[in-house]
């Protein structure tokens, strides 16, 4: 993603249609879930408690088929079983976007802090706000 989104795009009017802007970095072969479905299912697990990729992956795993639903995943199969984005998958689209042009596009700063971790890992000292020296 680029750092800084058009005018167009931060017009756009709830977080769906705003994410919905953004080209899809990923190459259109073996796609299972679209680039919104996959942000928005970060974001609704994000918000629910989860603090690392691993725990956004476990939430998408056990999310109810009406929230994939109301995410945009597609029904697939004879039963219409809808299913939720891997672990895998988040990671790596987490990867290839830029946080701060994603947050600049959502209108938000993220969270306040000086450094934003996507790979899943910690900064020292950072839950409790004095940082360490490295040992």
């Amino acid at each position: 993603m680029i750092k800084s989104p058009t005018d167009v795009q931060r017009a756009a009017g709830g977080i769906a249609e705003r994410l919905a802007s953004l080209p899809d970095p990923r190459a259109r072969r073996g796609r299972r879930h679209g680039l919104t479905t996959v942000l928005l299912t970060c974001c609704c697990a994000v918000l629910a408690g989860a603090r690392s990729i691993r725990a956004i992956g476990q939430w998408a795993r056990n999310a109810p088929q009406e929230t994939l639903a109301l995410l945009g995943a597609a029904a697939r199969g004879s039963l219409g079983v809808r299913r939720a984005p891997s672990t895998t998958t988040v990671q790596r689209l987490l990867k290839t976007v830029c946080p701060g042009g994603l947050a600049d596009l959502l209108g938000c700063g993220p969270a306040g802090a000086d450094h934003l971790a996507v790979d899943g890992k910690t900064a020292k000292g950072s839950r409790i706000g004095t940082p360490r020296p490295p040992t």
